[in-house]
């Protein structure tokens, strides 16, 4: 809403504009300096404002009844600026009607095809907005439709200028084939006729087509790239498969991308590959994003190769873990590393080494007063094994056990039970 507000100031002659609105830079819909505001002018900036005070208020039904009278200003030919009144107006009527209770789905394909014939400078993504739509409505085989009838668009030099617009339609009517196959396979019997195979093949080709031309253009497209690897898989080309996320993942054309890596990792585990390809995936990932919940399955994996060096990494990509916030209340993450302290002491020099760097970070960050004195009392479990692993690393925190109950029941329970803190996996 913030957004749409500062869009849709208008600024009456005379008035200085702040330091804010030059940061901003928002759009304004004014008539040039030598322009006389007729009567029709006049009453379409009066119900602009009503129509802004309205969606701010939250008064969508107002707003609607509004819009129906602005949405006239697209016949006005005199502003200079009707471009940008175009697009105000078609970004209005999206978000009124996405939060209008009665709001239909011919209310929506109205405006977009008012809005699409109004000006072509947006041509492409209103396009693209009403397949979406559509396609959260359910009605997939008309955002096909639309799709297919908006990637045949041509309007001059304006063409070239939407040219990442044109990609994306493209991009989609190939997705759009790839959900229509996806449907039909889950549905069709193996007994079906001859002509729904036809048609399900059809829509198998149109689609990995369309969608092997995309995904080797320099781009993030995850939803492309799953969509054709489901399609190989199931065609069972895994060779194929495993070129196509390779190059995804380590083309240095593309951007950088963590999604790839774990995309390929999730491949390689289903399809039972060797120790080694997962943790060279996984390494990669790490370097990326040390934080991701994938570092559990990395430091699991390094710790069956019994190796010093392997041995090193896990308990470096451990600690990395918990050094973010999301993590440091992790009981998995701590029963991890607990694991990993739990190796013979020939091993320890280096865990020494690696905990003389992070000691004064850990302290503060893991032990601090409050947060022992808290987690002794609220998490238990937690804490039992964060205080192994303080032991192990070679500290000896002394505390007072702020754990007490007038029956005694509650230490009772938890010295019975003792969690299992010993580096298990639960």
């Amino acid at each position: 809403m913030d957004d749409i507000e500062a869009e849709l100031k208008i600024d009456s002659p005379g008035n200085e504009t702040t330091n804010q609105e030059i940061i901003k830079n928002p759009l304004h819909i004014e008539a040039p300096s030598k322009y006389y505001e007729t009567g029709f002018h006049r009453s379409s900036r009066k119900c602009l404002k009503v129509i802004r005070d309205a969606m701010l208020h939250h008064n969508w039904q107002k707003a609607a009844e509004y819009f129906t009278s602005y949405i006239q200003t697209l016949e006005d030919t005199t502003v200079t600026s009707a471009h940008l009144t175009r697009d105000v107006i078609w970004r209005l009527g999206a978000e009124i009607l996405h939060h209008l209770a009665n709001a239909s789905i011919d209310d929506f394909n109205a405006v977009y095809e008012i809005m699409k014939h109004a000006g072509v400078s947006n041509y492409a993504k209103i396009c693209l907005e009403h397949a979406f739509h559509l396609l959260l409505n359910g009605q997939s085989d008309e955002a096909k439709r639309q799709l297919s009838s908006a990637s045949h668009w041509r309007y001059g030099k304006l063409t070239d200028a939407q040219s990442l617009e044109m990609k994306l339609i493209h991009a989609y009517c190939g997705f759009l084939d790839y959900f229509i196959w996806s449907n039909k396979i889950s549905t069709t019997p193996e007994t079906e006729d001859v002509s729904s195979l036809q048609e399900i093949s059809m829509y198998f080709r149109q689609a990995s087509v369309t969608l092997q031309e995309i995904i080797t253009r320099p781009g993030i497209w995850d939803p492309f790239v799953l969509s054709y690897i489901t399609m190989l898989e199931h065609n069972n080309s895994l060779d194929e498969a495993l070129k196509v996320l390779q190059n995804y993942a380590y083309n240095k054309d593309f951007p950088s991308n963590p999604n790839a890596h774990v995309y390929l990792y999730q491949f390689l585990k289903r399809h039972n590959a060797p120790q080694s390809a997962l943790i060279s995936s996984l390494r990669i990932l790490h370097s990326a994003v040390p934080s991701h919940k994938l570092m559990l399955e990395f430091c699991s994996l390094l710790l069956k190769k019994h190796q010093d060096t392997a041995l090193k990494e896990a308990l470096c990509a451990c600690m990395d873990l918990l050094e973010f916030s999301s993590w440091k209340c992790d009981r998995d993450a701590w029963k991890c590393l607990l694991k990993i302290l739990q190796r013979p002491k020939n091993e320890h020099n280096m865990v020494k080494e690696e905990w003389a760097v992070r000691r004064s970070l850990w302290m503060a960050f893991h032990f601090r007063p409050y947060i022992i004195k808290t987690e002794s009392q609220k998490d238990v479990r937690l804490w039992r094994i964060k205080e192994r692993v303080l032991k192990l690393l070679g500290e000896d925190l002394h505390i007072e056990d702020t754990r007490k109950s007038p029956s005694g029941q509650r230490d009772r329970h938890h010295n019975a039970s003792e969690d299992n803190v010993d580096g298990s996996e639960s």
